[in-house]
């Protein structure tokens, strides 16, 4: 009987104790979110600190190569690479640059922008699949694994296409808000990569991305709020993309991307690692998620995007003009402009944004030349790595030898 008691009694401490120590790590676990609220998470141990969201940069180009390339230096910079897609036209114009990404480990994909994969035939979709990774693999020298047409649209016969071509993923729209999730339809040997998706207002759902939340009307501040609401769901997995010719050519846009990657609430990584841990959906293709919401096929943006400041050192070579349009000084400064057949970017001083801007650039250029060494006179003239105030023969001289 005694050893019974025994039993019972060492029975009803261990129960205690255990209840002790989930009570306990509770505790803890309260303790260490409100220090992470106040910015102390780095004072906590490792083991005692919330799992980051493991997440990857994609990088979209068709026009240009001044976005990749400060996107290249800043990844670089950080020991991370990104998911590239890439179209063929920027390829074939810069086979170097995507040929030293893939060396360095970048995930070089191919990418048709010029119209989405909805109701596209067979025939048609295998042709450019089937040209895009002709062009990727002979570039890169390394096999196309991923693809991507417009607004990320696909259809089962993307699925067919990319199997018979040895595909082995298709990007696709979010199904699942801010998670972005890989599927694995029984049907074919290919995955589905269904991306970050975020909502804003009337224009709908789409990526989280520059350009998707600039053709929706948002401007920069608010893609950061809308950045900072999806990390705060703490989703599993997460993708960042950039338009790399707007969010790694415009400094507002940039900065945001810049303080996300400085975040400890995201463990961004390369493509492989990203993949590597994946839990990865499998089912019937017919009950994969499916979206083909686009609302913006007609941007509506707060502002063009030529109007948003250059990110300093990528646009040197651009004349921008800010004035009010009727002063003397600015209405030769137009004329001489006109007559020398050089174009010039205006800011006009009735736009809502103007002084915003103006300040920008007088960061970068604290001492101006020209009429006014302190910016006193309008016009105000950025050219080649100067600042001009006021419009004189000096300053037309000036302009001409640059």
């Amino acid at each position: 009987m005694k050893k019974r008691s025994h039993s019972s009694v060492s029975f009803v401490v261990k129960i205690f104790i255990t209840l002790a120590a989930i009570g306990l790590l509770a505790l803890l676990s309260i303790f260490v979110l409100r220090l992470s609220n106040f910015g102390l998470r780095r004072s906590v141990p490792k083991f005692l600190q919330p799992k980051p969201i493991n997440g990857m940069i994609m990088l979209i180009e068709f026009e240009s190569i001044d976005g990749i390339l400060q996107w290249e230096k800043e990844l670089d910079s950080r020991n991370i690479t990104a998911l590239v897609k890439v179209q063929n036209n920027v390829l074939e114009e810069h086979p170097e640059v995507f040929r030293r990404l893939a060396e360095k480990g970048y995930e070089i994909a191919g990418g048709y922008d010029e119209a989405p994969f909805w109701d596209m035939s067979y025939e048609e979709q295998y042709r450019l699949l089937r040209e895009s990774q002709e062009l990727v693999e002979h570039i890169t020298g390394k096999r196309m694994r991923v693809f991507g047409s417009r607004y990320f649209a696909y259809d089962e016969n993307t699925l067919k296409a990319a199997d018979d071509l040895g595909i082995d993923y298709i990007l696709a729209r979010g199904t699942q808000d801010v998670a972005s999730v890989i599927y694995d339809p029984l049907e074919y040997n290919v995955h589905i990569i269904s991306v970050t998706n975020v909502e804003n207002g009337e224009m709908g759902r789409g990526s989280l991305c520059d350009y998707s939340l600039w053709a929706r009307g948002a401007g920069a501040d608010e893609f950061a709020a809308i950045l900072e609401e999806s990390i705060n769901k703490k989703p599993d997995n997460m993708i960042l993309v950039s338009h790399a010719y707007l969010g790694g050519t415009r400094l507002e846009w940039w900065e945001e991307y810049r303080k996300i990657l400085e975040s400890d609430r995201v463990h961004w990584v390369g493509f492989d690692e990203w993949l590597a841990a994946q839990d990865v959906i499998t089912m019937a293709n017919a009950d994969i998620p499916f979206n083909d919401e686009v609302k913006y096929v007609q941007p509506k943006p707060v502002m063009d995007m030529d109007k948003y400041v250059p990110i300093p050192g990528i646009a040197e070579d651009e004349l921008v003009m800010f004035h009010n349009g009727v002063g003397e000084m600015c209405l030769d400064a137009l004329a001489f402009f006109a007559e020398n057949n050089l174009p010039v970017k205006e800011y006009l001083s009735s736009e809502p944004n103007f002084h915003q801007l103006l300040a920008k650039y007088r960061e970068k250029y604290p001492v101006s030349e020209g009429v006014s060494d302190s910016y006193q006179y309008l016009p105000i003239i950025f050219y080649h790595g100067k600042a001009y105030s006021g419009f004189d023969d000096e300053v037309r001289a000036q302009i001409l030898s640059d």
